[in-house]
């Protein structure tokens, strides 16, 4: 799924929107309103854990799955720090086309400082925003309920198409304290929600983003609330290892982390 919307892959505006100005999941035509056009079934997650895939001295690498949106298996890495305690935690989501691996070494880097992160795998051909946004916060609950995490300290990151997600996010999860965009587009459905956070931003993108033109990289900075952390870098939109690393020291500081 690109993150430029298109006639194939993605939907476009008026599928998310009727003349009232709501939200819709799947066109205007015979949609069902409701207060969160977000909501989901609070069924049970059924996680799989397949094991540590990776350790060192600090992390623990496990390989899982649970049960995602409309039934379907979503496949993570997780991240656990072997410090004892109960710790903040960090969901990361990819661009289009990616997967769990994406993202793995900022999730490491928070790790290593105490987070446990999770990083997922998202669908490639989802037609609406749905499917992004309830797999992610059926992975928030994942990691609320997990003994070791404190639920007062949540963070997310988004990059690309992830990054609309977290925007979507920002304004209709209140579970979060800190969410970081990294090269996100400011649509329609991306700029409303973003509009209704309440949680600390940090807006990254690339002077020479080649995907998201410079316009709807400040259409979404200016339509958060407040005044952001916005840091622009000398990069195209796959942006740059510095981009992430200052990402990483920003969720380092909004959850308190010890390292």
């Amino acid at each position: 799924m690109s993150t430029r919307p298109s006639s194939r892959r993605s939907v476009t505006r008026s599928a998310f929107w009727c003349s009232a100005g709501f939200l819709l999941l799947a066109g205007c035509g015979g949609a069902t309103h409701t207060r969160d056009p977000f909501a989901y079934a609070q069924r049970p997650l059924a996680i799989h854990d397949d094991g540590v895939v990776l350790s060192s001295p600090a992390v623990a690498v496990h390989a899982l799955s649970f049960a995602g949106a409309s039934g379907s298996r979503v496949n993570a890495f997780l991240l656990v720090p072997k410090s004892a305690g109960r710790h903040p935690a960090v969901l990361l989501l990819h661009g289009s086309g990616g997967n769990r691996e994406d993202l793995l070494l900022p999730a490491a880097q928070l790790a290593s400082r105490g987070a446990v992160a999770l990083t997922i795998s998202q669908p490639n051909d989802a037609q609406t925003y749905r499917p992004l946004v309830v797999n992610a916060r059926r992975a928030l609950d994942l990691l609320v309920a997990r003994r070791d995490v404190d639920a007062h300290d949540l963070g997310l990151v988004g990059f690309s198409l992830g990054a609309q997600t977290a925007a979507i996010l920002a304004g209709d999860e209140p579970r979060l304290k800190a969410v970081g965009i990294v090269a996100g587009r400011g649509n329609g459905v991306t700029r409303y929600w973003i509009h209704k956070a309440d949680e600390d931003l940090y807006f990254q993108a690339g002077t020479h983003d080649e995907r998201v033109p410079r316009a709807q990289l400040l259409a979404l900075i200016q339509a958060a609330p407040g005044h952001p952390k916005v840091s622009w870098y000398d990069a195209g939109h796959g942006m740059n290892r510095r981009s992430f690393d200052d990402q990483v020291a920003w969720l380092a500081r909004e959850l308190r982390l010890t390292r």
